[in-house]
C-alpha cells in the first residue's frame, strides 16, 4: 500500500485547513470589495472534503494546493452572485443597483483570479473542468429560477447539484471515484444538520438562503419534516457507501464519521462506524 495513503487522515488535520483557509482567504483580499460588498464565508466543508480528495492522490503538493485554492475561489464566486439582490425585491435605485453591480463583479474578480492562478502552472484540463462545472452549476440554477417545482424532492435533488457539483467535478478529475461518489451526500447532509441545529437563524434559510423561495408551497413544518427525512436517507446512503469503502480508505472514513457526529445532535441517525 501507497504509504501516503496511510497518514491521509492525519494531513487532514486542522492545522492544515486553517494553512489553507488562510491562503486562499489572501488570494481574495480585496479592500474595496471588502468595504462595499457583503461576501459570503469561505465554505470550510467544502475546503475540507477538497482537502481529503487532493490529499488521497500523487500530485506534487504545490498542485494539490493550487488545485484546492482554485476550486474554493470558483466556489466563492459563485456564492458571490448568489447573494446579488433580486431586482424584484429592490426597493430603491441608488445604492441596491450599486450593491447588485458590485456584488457580481466581485464574483467575476473571484472567478478570474482561478484563470490567473491556474495560467501559472499552465493546467488547461483543470481549467476546462471548473468551467464546465460552473455551466453544469449555472444551468441547474436556472432550473430553480425558471422550473415548475413541484416537489421538495425535486427541489432538494436540483440544490444538491449547486452544492456540490463542483467537489465531485474536482474528485473524478483526479481519479478519486469512490470518495466523490460519497461527496456529495456528505456535504448536503453535513449543511442540513448545520441548519437544523442552529438557533440564530431560521433552520430553513440557513439550509437553503434564498433558494428556500423556491421550495414549492409547503408550510414550513412540512419543510422541516422533509429535511429530516431526507437527512436520513442520505445518512443510510453513506453507511452503505462506507461499509464498502476500501480498506486503504478508513482514515477518510473515519474523518467523514466523527465530522457528521461532531455536527448531528445526540439522537442522529448516524451508525457507529464498523
Amino acid at each position: 500500500m501507497d504509504e501516503r495513503l496511510q497518514v491521509v487522515g492525519l494531513q487532514t488535520s486542522s492545522v492544515e485547513i486553517n494553512r489553507l483557509k488562510a491562503l486562499i482567504k489572501d488570494k481574495m483580499q480585496h479592500t474595496y470589495i471588502e468595504q462595499h460588498v457583503q461576501t459570503p464565508n469561505l465554505n470550510e466543508d467544502k475546503l475540507y472534503v477538497l482537502t481529503l480528495i487532493l490529499n488521497n492522490t500523487a500530485l506534487p503538493e504545490y498542485k494539490k494546493e493550487r488545485y484546492i485554492g482554485t476550486a474554493m475561489l470558483v466556489q466563492t464566486a459563485l456564492d458571490t452572485h448568489d447573494l446579488v439582490p433580486n431586482s424584484d425585491n429592490c426597493t430603491s435605485a441608488g445604492n441596491d443597483e450599486k450593491s447588485k453591480q458590485l456584488a457580481v463583479l466581485a464574483g467575476d474578480y473571484y472567478s478570474g483570479l482561478y484563470y490567473f492562478l491556474l495560467s501559472e502552472i499552465e493546467d488547461v484540463r483543470m481549467i476546462q473542468v471548473l468551467a464546465n462545472a460552473i455551466t453544469e452549476i449555472n444551468e441547474h440554477k436556472m432550473q430553480l429560477y425558471y422550473k415548475n417545482i413541484d416537489s421538495f424532492a425535486t427541489f432538494i435533488h436540483i440544490f444538491k447539484k449547486l452544492e456540490t457539483l463542483l467537489i465531485t467535478r474536482v474528485a473524478e478529475f483526479v481519479g478519486e471515484t469512490d470518495i466523490s461518489s460519497i461527496a456529495a451526500e456528505w456535504l448536503i447532509v453535513k449543511k442540513l444538520i448545520n441548519a437544523r441545529n442552529t438557533t440564530d437563524h431560521p433552520a430553513i434559510d440557513m439550509a437553503f438562503g434564498h433558494w428556500s423561495e423556491q421550495i414549492p408551497g409547503n408550510s414550513d413544518k412540512e419543510v422541516l419534516h422533509a429535511i429530516e427525512v431526507f437527512i436520513h436517507k442520505e445518512t443510510s446512503l453513506m453507511e452503505d457507501r462506507l461499509a464498502h469503502f476500501p480498506a486503504y480508505l478508513s482514515a477518510i472514513k473515519s474523518c467523514m464519521i466523527d465530522a457528521l457526529r461532531a455536527s448531528a445532535s445526540s439522537n442522529s441517525s448516524m451508525a457507529e462506524e464498523g
